[in-house]
This record gives C-alpha cells, structure tokens and sequence, in this order.
C-alpha cells in the first residue's frame, strides 16, 4: 500500500503497486498503458505468445516480482 491517495478499481491489471498510484488520474493511467502496450507488444514479427514467453523468462532471470 502506498502513501498517495488511491481510487480503488476492480480490473486485475489494477493491482499493480504503479498503477493504484496513477489511479487519482486516469488520464495518465491511459496514456502509461497505451505506451506499455505500444511498445512491449505488436511492434515485431514475434506472436503474442513468444513476447509473453520472452517477457516472462527476462522478469524471472531479473528476479522481477512483476
């Protein structure tokens, strides 16, 4: 839980730590997903599955939590 005034919202993508904090200003929330989605998928001729697949073992080899 962080120290910034939140709006609660039902979507899963939701509960991420970044985006309950963006959730005073849905105008920004938009914007950061539409620019995660711009870039991280759709830009290669990789399927949606290996993007995933290779998103998935660079956060593991990262230690990532996300």
């Amino acid at each position: 839980m962080s120290w910034i005034k939140e709006v609660p919202r039902p979507e899963p993508w939701a509960q991420a730590n970044i985006m309950r904090c963006m959730s005073i200003n849905p105008t920004a929330m938009q914007a950061v997903m539409q620019l995660g989605q711009a870039v991280t998928f759709g830009g290669s001729p990789l399927t949606r599955v290996q993007e995933e697949l290779i998103a998935t073992t660079v956060s593991t080899v990262n230690r990532c939590r996300y």
